[in-house]
């Protein structure tokens, strides 16, 4: 028997056994379609807590106010001391003119106080220098950095957004998810090879005679196999079909209401799960497909052994 014939055979019986139990196929289906969720659920929640973190740190700045008056010389010195250090991922210098333009557009809403800067014959403003650095741990160096008596004595008071506490809380839920997450895809792997390998002996059940008379008229134990390997094939690709859909509903209906959390910025989960989409096949749909071809074959071989 050629090759191609014999392959044919095979995926015409597999066909057939998952035409025959379509009800243990659905609730197969099931429970592996769950258990997907499982994972893109912490693949998701991993995603945007990490987006939080870097959105947190983001924030984190220290703002330097000088006093009204002080020289531009003195004000691009302070910016380029500041800029020049490794620790400083950037130092942007706010001039008197730019602060006020910005004071005024973060109150266009309230027309007490534009009425009362409207009475003001000079711009009460002075200008700011606004320093980021590369990690936020770097700030306490940076505060002390900024004591340099080339422009300490310009400098009217100094402001730092500390976010640590809210950063460690968020790194520490993190890291509970993931715990909690694993023990759920662990859970739920179980009862998937425990399914598989069930339906798989139920279709062996109703099929025995079948298998009898292939067994009789020399039918190898690959042979007898395969079907029910391919079997459990097509049911963790139709598992993996309706998983991408209801996980592409979900991200498209729970993004826009993220957007509130993250003060506007887009939270970035339909670009994360787009960007590593190769990787997340990958690993979910080759594990998944690992997963039901060993419990089927097992199972058939458990049968042949008696």
């Amino acid at each position: 028997m050629s090759f191609g014939i014999t392959t044919a055979r095979i995926v015409s019986y597999a066909w057939k056994n998952f035409a025959r139990n379509a009800w243990i196929a659905l609730t197969t289906i099931f429970v592996l379609v769950l258990s997907l969720l499982s994972v893109n659920v912490l693949v998701g929640v991993n995603a945007l807590l990490d987006r939080a973190v870097v959105a947190l740190e983001d924030k984190v700045d220290i703002s330097v106010y000088f006093k009204n008056g002080t020289p531009e010389a003195v004000l691009q010195q302070a910016q380029f001391f500041m800029a020049g250090l490794p620790q400083v991922k950037r130092a942007d210098l706010l001039r008197p003119d730019e602060a006020l333009a910005l004071f005024k557009e973060r109150h266009k809403n309230d027309p007490k106080i534009l009425g009362a800067l409207g009475e003001l014959d000079q711009n009460p403003l002075g200008a700011s220098l606004i320093v980021k650095a590369n990690r936020p741990e770097e700030y306490p160096f940076l505060l002390e950095a900024l004591k340099n008596p080339q422009f300490d004595f310009a400098i009217e008071s100094k402001t730092y957004d500390d976010h640590a506490e809210a950063i460690k809380r968020v790194r520490e839920l993190g890291a509970s998810a993931r715990l909690f997450g694993a023990m759920l895809i662990a859970v739920f792997g179980l009862f998937s090879v425990l399914i598989v390998f069930n339906a798989v002996r139920v279709a062996i059940y109703t099929q025995r005679e079948e298998i009898g008379i292939m067994r009789l008229v020399g039918a190898s134990g690959s042979f007898v196999r395969f079907p029910f390997v391919l079997e459990g094939m097509f049911i963790a690709l139709l598992a993996s079909l309706i998983a991408a859909g209801v996980i592409a509903g979900a991200i498209a209906f729970v993004e826009p209401r993220l957007v509130s959390f993250f003060d506007g910025v887009d939270p970035g989960l339909r670009a994360y799960f787009i960007s590593n989409l190769p990787n997340i096949l990958a690993a979910e749909l080759g594990g998944l497909l690992i997963l039901v071809a060993v419990s089927s074959w097992a199972a058939v071989g458990k049968y042949l052994k008696r």
